[in-house]
């Protein structure tokens, strides 16, 4: 098990979730996690049996509900590490974006390359 310091990430999301007026349970039953995923979370105790990307997506949607900004959550990440194997697209508002522009690229370059292919087949089939 890995320990991030004090005063973190684990204390802030504590301390919105007590302003908040809301439990432990209250947050896992809304979260659908195990109470003591939760309980790590806020003790800023990082599991070695939870991947990465769970954590990272468990303490994203824990700061969502108790209305802490992504950008405040993205730097206690970067700053402590914890995102080292994820990419930082993932908190970006306009990843969603930048794959669909991807996926429209590639559709124009597949319908190029299948009209390059159409027109190929008429001229052998013509100059046969």
């Amino acid at each position: 098990m890995n320990s991030l310091k004090s005063n973190s990430l684990g204390k802030i999301l504590k301390i919105a979730r007590k302003s908040l007026n809301l439990s432990k349970k209250d947050i896992s039953k809304k979260l659908c996690l195990k109470l003591d995923i939760i309980k790590n979370i806020e003790k800023d105790i990082l599991s070695s049996n939870i991947p990465l990307v769970f954590l990272y997506g468990y303490i994203y949607s824990y700061a969502r509900l108790v209305n802490i900004s992504k950008k405040k959550i993205f730097f206690f990440l970067k700053k402590y590490k914890i995102d080292n194997n994820i990419n930082s697209s993932f908190i970006n508002e306009n990843s969603y974006f930048n794959i669909i522009k991807k996926f429209i690229f590639l559709n124009y370059f597949y319908i190029i390359k299948l009209f390059i292919f159409v027109i190929l087949g008429f001229i052998y089939f013509y100059s046969i």
